[in-house]
Parts: C-alpha cells; structure tokens; sequence
C-alpha cells in the first residue's frame, strides 16, 4: 500500500532547518511521496493518491520515533506534542528514549495517520476540517499515538540564569536579538525600574516581543546597533542571550555593543557549550544532527567553549571578563565519557557536563 506525507504549513519558509525536518519526517514515515496541502482547499481528490496517509500540522515539530509505528486496523495513529525531557538534548538521544517522552497532557495532535479507504471525506471536506474531525475521533476513541518533539521558543519565558545576574534596580537594558521578549524583559513585574529596548529581526518574534518590552526595534544588529550608538544612547546592561551563536561576525557586535554603554555598563552574554558530553558522544557516533533548537540548533553559525568566548569578548574590548557555567539537565548515561576524561590528562569533565556558558564583563574606559 502506497504510503504519502502532507505537510498542512506550506508557506513556512523553506531554509535548511526545514528542509532537514521535512526530510525526518519523510524517513521516519516511510513515505513514497511528500505533499503539500493548503489547509483550505477540498481535500478529497488528493487523497485518493495514496492507501496511506500522514497529515503534518508543523514540520518542525520532530517525530521522536523512526519509524513511525504502523497504524492500527480500522483506526488512527496521532502525533501527540510529548512531554519536555531537558535531559534529552539531541535527537539521537531522543531516539534512543522514547520512552521517556510521555504526552502532553492536554495538548493537541499535530500528525495525524489514517488509510483512505477508513476516513469518508466528504465533497468539498477542507483539509482543516478533516483535521479537526480526525481530533475529534482521536479524543473519542482513544487512538494510538507516538511522540512528537515540540521545539518552544525559549524567549518566551524569563530566563532567571541571566536576570538574577542583573541586579540594580534601575537599569536601561539592551537586549539584542531578544527573539520573543520574554527572556529578559519578564523579570520587570519584580524589577519596576527596568527599562528594555528589544531587537528582533523576525517580525513574527518582534511583535509578541512588543508585550514585554518597553521598545522593540525591529531589524538586522548589524544596522540597529551602530545606529543606536550614533545617535547618542546608551545603556546600562547590554544582553546577548543565546545570540551570538546565530551570528556571522558576533566579535563586530560585541564591539557595537560597547560603543552603547554607560560608564558603568555590564555586558551579559549567554552561550551554548559546543564541549557538552551529549554533542560529543553524538560525534564519536558519526552523527550531527541540527534541530530546530538547543546545544544543536540548526541556525547556529560559531560554536563557543569558554575559552572561545572569553576570547570573542577580550578581542571586542570587554574588560573584567568573567564566564561561569550553567550545568542544565546531566545528560542521560554520562559515566562511561565522565570516566575517559578523567583518565586524560588534559580532559575537562567539567566541561562535558556544562550546557552554558554565561560570561559577564565591563567596558574598557580608554579604548
């Protein structure tokens, strides 16, 4: 029986973080053939193209299992959104446990498996309401599942790792690259005094970032920031959460930066650990798998350990250069690399077992 996946997001851009996510759901599917529908188009005639079908919501939500199990006679199969496991940080460690992703409670399915021949679509059926019929079933009888990863944006929620770093009161902040707002500018209910200038250059992201922040500049840091600095602000605490990973020059930005800030300035800089025990293990097992986000994220473009960025700051102009470490989640089964490294003269168990870096520092006063 021929077997076909459909993906219901179509207009999501297609850069490489997504064509690598549909080409993971593809295999895990089985999938003689990928699709695209419109939501609200009839949907009948296309499906009569294929005995089986995978209805996708939201390529970029994985599916945590390859392959996906068979769906069950005179049934359905869902993709339900699992459970976060922090402990789990790459996808061949979600492989490895899925057993460990149990379903949201609540949250709804975002594939959907049936064979055509058991689903009556009725004439002029959008693939939207076939979909919302299909939940309606799946709530009713329930139907088999397998999890599916769902990536959140970790701007939309405060990140106390970085605001509990920033500690006056009063307090203009930059937050660059500040993705969904929420990161920095959530601490404010406790911290009335601050007052966070946003830049974002997804305008999706820019304008949830608009409920948080004070002001929002929408655009590329490579044009904002210098602009910001010939036009005379300046500000208190400049932020670089988990940005200058994305970056093609995070050097030339960190040195932007600093032509923004006051006399008495802190930069605060957040960066994944490229040394983690979990990217490391995936190498020695000839993977590298990038993902919508984490210490793998498709959109990264420099890599950092905390020797890299102590030297990204110091060659940017940054003084009194501090990096401590934010362990995260142990990574499942760390023993057998923990005991190597500790073997190895040279080896950084430390290391392995940081998923951050978090690096503060001032601004020189002469240069």
């Amino acid at each position: 029986m021929t077997r076909a996946i459909a993906f219901l997001d179509g207009s999501r851009r297609r850069d490489y973080g997504a064509r690598l996510a549909r080409l993971r759901w593809r295999r895990a599917s089985g999938a003689d053939s990928i699709q695209d529908f419109e939501p609200s188009r009839p949907i009948k005639a296309a499906l009569g193209a294929a005995g089986e079908w995978i209805l996708v919501a939201d390529s970029s939500a994985l599916p945590a299992v390859s392959p996906i199990p068979p769906i069950p006679a005179g049934g359905l199969l869902v993709g339900r959104p699992s459970e976060p496991n922090p402990a789990l940080h790459t996808i061949r460690e979600l492989e490895a446990c899925p057993a460990a992703l149990p379903a949201r409670e609540g949250a709804k399915p975002l594939a959907w498996a049936f064979r055509s021949a058991e689903v009556e679509v009725g004439e002029g059926e959008t693939a939207d309401e076939l979909i919302r019929r299909l939940e309606r079933r799946a709530h009713s009888d329930g139907s088999a599942w397998f999890p599916i990863v769902v990536f959140e944006e970790p701007s939309s929620r405060e990140r106390p790792e970085l605001t509990r770093r920033l500690t006056r009161e009063e307090l203009r902040i930059l937050d660059a690259g500040c993705g969904a707002g929420a990161g920095i500018a959530a601490a404010r209910l406790r911290h009335p005094g601050w007052v966070v200038t946003g830049i974002e250059r997804d305008p999706r992201l820019a304008e949830r970032a608009r409920s948080f922040c004070d002001r929002v500049l929408e655009g590329d840091l490579r044009e904002i920031l210098p602009r910001l600095a010939e036009e005379g602000e300046r500000f208190d605490a400049l932020v670089f959460g988990d940005v200058l990973e994305h970056l093609p020059e995070p050097v030339e930005a960190l040195r932007a930066a600093r032509r923004l800030a006051a006399s008495d300035a802190m930069l605060l800089a957040s960066v994944p650990n490229v040394g983690h025990l979990s990217v490391l293990r995936d190498l020695l097992h000839g993977r590298f798998d990038p993902i919508p986000a984490g210490l793998c994220d498709v959109g990264h473009l420099r890599w950092f350990t905390r020797t890299s960025l102590r030297e990204a700051l110091e060659e940017a102009g940054w003084s009194s250069i501090r990096v401590d470490r934010e362990a995260g989640a142990p990574p499942p089964e760390p023993d057998g690399l923990l005991a190597l490294a500790r073997r190895w003269p040279e080896g950084d168990p430390e290391s392995l077992m940081t998923d951050q870096w978090i690096a503060t520092a001032e601004a020189h006063r002469n240069t």
